[in-house]
């Protein structure tokens, strides 16, 4: 199993709680009420130019979200932790390598 690791950005959390106080849920536990947001967790096929390989956002149907305010709370990236606690070696990954153009000539100036 892949972990993840992230920063949630509590500004942006705020503003959505502020301006969208419906998404939020009051649930009684054994140690009292506690308010929970639903959130949506997206895998990005390919990393982005910042490795992030996920995000989450607040679950919000389209039809209720407000024009203008944000509802992505995090980027994740792949964790080099395991269950264990342990640092994992990532394995590498590989660049394609270049394609040459019938143009490219191999007389390298140096």
């Amino acid at each position: 199993m892949t972990n993840f690791f992230g920063s949630l950005d509590l500004t942006v959390l705020g503003k959505l709680v502020r301006q969208h106080p419906e998404l939020v849920r009051k649930v009684n536990f054994k140690d009292g009420e506690h308010q929970l947001l639903n959130i949506d967790v997206f895998q990005k096929q390919q990393p982005d130019q910042y490795e992030n390989v996920a995000s989450i956002k607040a679950s919000c149907k389209k039809d209720l979200q407000k024009e203008g305010l944000n509802y992505y709370l995090a980027n994740l990236k792949v964790s080099q932790y395991q269950n264990d606690g342990q640092q994992h070696q990532q394995p590498a990954r590989q660049q394609p390598a270049p394609q040459q153009s019938a143009n490219d000539n191999d007389d390298l100036p140096f």
